[in-house]
């Protein structure tokens, strides 16, 4: 999906989105077209730890985000929406395709994420 373009004061800004299935625990890849994220926007969810993998290609092999140490980048996430902010994404900045994976398989719907995105 490309990156939907908003008007904004002289900035190019822009959002993409990915979904996860119902039953599902892994997200299409979304592209951030060289873009910087600025925030993630997550639905109500089935309570579940989110992970992220990354890759440079779209049809590419997908890695797992870690820190120096081998933690796995993780947002937990409960029942209600929430916003995370470019601070605490830091880890995904630099990767051009992105994957939300959830730890529990949502079976109440289709949830779909919106990454905030500044050109």
């Amino acid at each position: 999906m490309a990156v939907t373009k908003l008007a904004g004061q002289g900035r190019q800004n822009g959002y993409n989105t990915c979904v996860i299935a119902d039953e599902g625990t892994t997200s299409a890849a979304v592209d951030t077209e060289g873009y910087g994220i600025t925030g993630l926007l997550i639905p109500t969810i089935d309570t579940a730890n989110l992970t992220f993998t990354v890759s440079n290609l779209s049809n590419g092999t997908f890695y797992t985000v870690k820190d120096m140490d081998g933690s796995t980048f993780t947002i937990t996430a409960g029942t209600g929406g929430f916003a995370v902010g470019s601070d605490d994404l830091s880890p995904l900045f630099g990767y051009r395709f992105i994957k939300v994976v959830s730890s529990a398989t949502q079976s109440t719907a289709a949830v779909t994420f919106t990454f905030t995105l500044k050109g």
